[in-house]
Formats: C-alpha cells, sequence, structure tokens
C-alpha cells in the first residue's frame, strides 16, 4: 500500500473529526463570551438551545465517528481478501512489489545503506545515485566497508548503444561526461577516506538490463534493489527489493548476476587503469 501524501491525511482528519471540531468550535465560544461577561439570570433562555446543540452534536460524532471506523475496517477487510485470494489462486499484482524506482529507494535504502558492510552497486552512468549516497559511501568506508560500483566503460560503440536506447536530444559526449564525473567522484571518495575500507570501479562493455544495489550479499539480511531500465522513456523504472531472508533463491540469482557482471569489467585500481577483462572467470558462489 502506497504511503498517504500530507493533503490526504489532512483531509482524512478533518473528514474524521469534522463534528467534533465544530463542538469545541461552538463551545469555545461560549466560554470566551461568558468568561469576559458572565452571564445572568437573562442569559439562561439564550443559553439553553446552545447547550442542547453541543449535546446533539456530541451524540451525532459517537455515530459519525463509528460509521467512519466501520467504513475503513470494510475497506481493510476487502483488501485482506483479496490479497489472499490472489496468493492462494497465485494471481500476482504487478503493483504488489513493483514500485517506481526512487519512491522504493527513498523509503528503504538509506537505513539499509548505513548498516552494510558490503556494498555493491551496478548501474549504466550511476550519476545520480554515486552523488545522492556519497556522503553515506564515505561514513562506510570509514568502517572499513568495501563498496563495489560498476558502469559502463566510456568506448564510442558502448556510449553509442547509451545514446539509441535514451530519449531526447543527447549525445555520446554527454554520457562520457557524466562517466567521467562519477570516476571523478569516486577517486574524490577514496581520497577523502585515506584509504580506510575499500572502494573498487568497474567498467562494462555493453548496457546491463538492470541495475543493482545489493548489501550485505554473504549474510543472512543481505538485501537487494533492483532497478529494470526501460527504454526511450523519462518515465521513471520499476523497481523491486529482495531479501535473502525471504526469497533466498532469487537472491541468489541477483547476488551471481553481479558477480557476473564484475568479473567482466575492465577494473580501475588506484588512480591508474589496469585492464582485468577476464570473461573466463567463474562467477561468484
Amino acid at each position: 500500500m502506497q504511503s498517504k501524501s500530507r493533503l490526504q491525511s489532512t483531509i482524512e482528519y478533518l473528514l474524521d473529526n469534522f463534528v467534533d471540531i465544530i463542538t469545541m468550535l461552538l463551545a469555545g465560544i461560549l466560554v470566551i463570551r461568558y468568561y469576559i461577561q458572565s452571564p445572568d439570570q437573562r442569559d439562561i433562555t439564550e443559553l439553553t438551545p446552545w447547550i442542547l446543540t453541543i449535546l446533539g452534536l456530541i451524540a451525532i460524532s459517537g455515530l459519525w465517528d463509528r460509521n467512519r471506523r466501520l467504513k475503513r475496517i470494510e475497506a481493510a477487510s476487502e483488501e485482506g481478501r483479496d490479497l489472499v485470494k490472489r496468493y492462494t489462486g497465485r494471481h500476482v499484482r504487478a503493483d504488489d512489489f513493483l514500485k517506481p524506482g526512487r519512491e522504493i529507494f527513498s523509503q528503504h535504502l538509506n537505513e539499509a545503506i548505513d548498516s552494510a558492510n558490503i556494498i555493491q552497486i551496478s548501474g549504466i552512468t550511476l550519476m545520480s545515485t554515486t552523488k545522492k549516497y556519497s556522503s553515506q559511501l564515505i561514513r562506510r568506508l570509514n568502517a572499513n566497508a568495501l563498496v563495489r560500483i560498476i558502469i559502463v566503460d566510456t568506448e564510442e560503440s558502448v556510449l553509442q548503444q547509451i545514446v539509441r536506447r535514451s530519449w531526447g536530444t543527447i549525445n555520446t559526449d554527454q554520457y562520457l561526461n557524466r562517466l567521467k564525473n562519477v570516476e571523478t567522484l569516486i577517486y574524490n571518495i577514496r581520497d577523502i577516506t585515506r584509504g580506510k575500507g575499500k572502494i573498487e570501479l568497474g567498467h562494462m562493455q555493453y548496457i546491463p538490463a538492470f541495475g543493482m544495489i545489493m548489501l550485505d550479499p554473504d549474510q543472512p539480511n543481505g538485501t537487494c534493489f533492483v532497478e529494470i531500465y526501460h527504454h526511450q522513456s523519462a518515465e521513471p523504472e520499476p523497481a523491486f527489493e529482495i531479501r535473502a531472508a525471504d526469497d533466498p533463491t532469487w537472491f541468489e540469482f541477483f547476488r551471481i548476476q553481479f558477480g557476473l557482471l564484475w568479473n567482466r569489467c575492465r577494473l580501475e585500481t588506484g588512480l591508474e587503469s589496469k585492464e582485468e577483462v577476464t570473461s573466463e572467470r567463474a562467477p561468484d558462489k
């Protein structure tokens, strides 16, 4: 279930407490009015309908609140019934596990990275990802974490592939600049941490089908965030989260996928480039 916006929460609150708010306003007006000027015998006639109105509103409030609660219970029951029906019938909606990438990452990823000792990230350029999580990567490296980052190579043929998949007017030079900026950022992170932990960068010679942020892949509490890349579209990429404890088979699948990508990368070690194309290596087990 998607989280409610602030506007939705405010509207629901007002609807739930509408009668109570009116009751408190009327009572407040009477209190202020007769606090300033104490009532006398002549005000009894005027006070009586006000008091009866407030008592009526209190009674209506109880009915209103009970009706709203019953509707919420009914909606929750129907949602639970539909979920059970889909599960027992093996009919699962894509909305049950796919979310826009930005939404799923912002919900869980910050907290997950802060406690990870092994951080593995793969993607095309990763320009926004490396910028967004650079401070957290620095903190984890200072805690002696291992960080592995995979981006595509800067070869012209690879850059041409990216341009053909992209939407809008963009050229290879723009993607080349993005990749160079990411390299520079990674080197800066390494320099800031002064050798604490270990950060490694690999370049792929082809475009991956999906991006990954995998945390602690060798631990029972490992987590993997997968983002599926689309073609020539500005829409947010669909993404999903896999936990080793909940889906060990598919978590292992994506863990091996990252190992395959890493083993076929041209690796950057230190400030110097080191060609290490290892297509004959076996994937991590």
